[in-house]
C-alpha cells in the first residue's frame, strides 16, 4: 500500500459511516407522536364535599370572564413537562398536549364553574369582551408535571387564581392551591389522568376558597377539602 492510500482508505471508511447513519435516521422508526388532554374526571369525594347546599342563598348577580391561564416557560410549549428529583427538568419529544396548557384549564375552570356556579350568569371560558361582565377568573400556572423520584412516578398541580371584579380590574381574591399524587402505574396514561384528576381537584379548591371570601361563608356547604394559601392582593 502506497504512502497516501492509507489515508484515503480511511477518509473513505468514514464517509461509508457517516451515510449509513444518516440512511439508518431516514429509514428507521422514530417513536410515535402521542397527544393527550386534561378531562373533567368522575366526581371525586374532594370535589363533590365541595359542592354548594341547595338551601344556600342565591346566588349573586352577573356573570364570570375565565382567561386563558398563564403558563410560562416549559408549561407554555405542548410537550408534557417532567421533573426529575427537586430540580431537574425536561419535556418529552414525542409525547404532547393536543391542545395549550392555558386553554384546557380555562375550559376544565368553565366545567367546574357551570356545574358548580359562583354566580347566577354564566361562566364563559375566553370570551371576546371580558370585562363586559361582572367578574374575571385569572389563573396562574405553577407546577403542572410528572415527578420522578427514583422507582416512583408522581403528579403534581400548583396553580394560582385570582378574582376580579371586572368594571375596575380590583382583585377580591387571590390564591394558590398544590396537590401532588403518586401514580402506581407509572405509564403516560395514568400521569395524565391524575394530572387531570388534581387539576379540577386544585380549580375546585380555589373556587371555594373564592366563594367563602367573596361571596359569604353562608353560600358554602362545608370548607375545601385541601389547603389553600391565601395570596395578598
Amino acid at each position: 500500500m502506497t504512502r497516501g492510500a492509507w489515508p484515503r482508505l480511511l477518509r473513505r471508511a468514514t464517509l461509508h459511516a457517516l451515510l449509513v447513519t444518516i440512511t439508518a435516521c431516514f429509514h428507521g422508526k422514530l417513536p410515535p407522536q402521542e397527544f393527550y388532554r386534561l378531562h373533567l374526571p368522575e366526581p371525586t369525594d374532594s370535589i363533590a364535599a365541595a359542592t354548594p347546599d341547595a338551601t344556600a342563598p342565591a346566588l349573586s348577580p352577573g356573570g364570570i370572564a375565565i382567561v386563558p391561564y398563564v403558563a410560562p416557560g416549559l408549561y407554555g410549549n405542548r410537550s408534557i413537562v417532567f421533573r426529575v428529583d427537586e430540580s431537574s427538568y425536561g419535556s418529552y419529544p414525542n409525547r404532547e398536549w393536543a391542545l395549550p396548557v392555558p386553554t384546557m384549564l380555562g375550559m376544565l375552570t368553565e366545567d367546574i364553574f357551570r356545574a358548580r356556579p359562583l354566580t347566577r350568569d354564566a361562566a364563559v371560558f375566553d370570551p371576546p369582551s371580558p370585562h363586559t361582565y361582572a367578574y374575571v377568573w385569572r389563573g396562574l400556572v405553577r407546577e403542572l408535571e410528572e415527578v420522578d423520584r427514583g422507582k416512583q412516578v408522581f403528579a403534581v398541580v400548583r396553580l394560582d387564581a385570582r378574582l376580579l371584579r371586572a368594571k375596575d380590574d380590583s382583585v377580591l381574591w387571590a390564591g394558590s392551591a398544590r396537590l401532588e399524587r403518586l401514580v402506581p402505574e407509572g405509564t403516560m396514561p395514568a400521569i395524565v389522568a391524575m394530572l387531570s384528576t388534581l387539576s379540577a381537584e386544585v380549580i375546585t379548591q380555589l373556587q371555594e376558597s373564592a366563594r367563602q371570601t367573596v361571596f359569604g361563608p353562608a353560600a358554602s356547604a362545608v370548607r375545601p377539602a385541601g389547603r389553600v394559601i391565601p395570596s395578598r392582593p
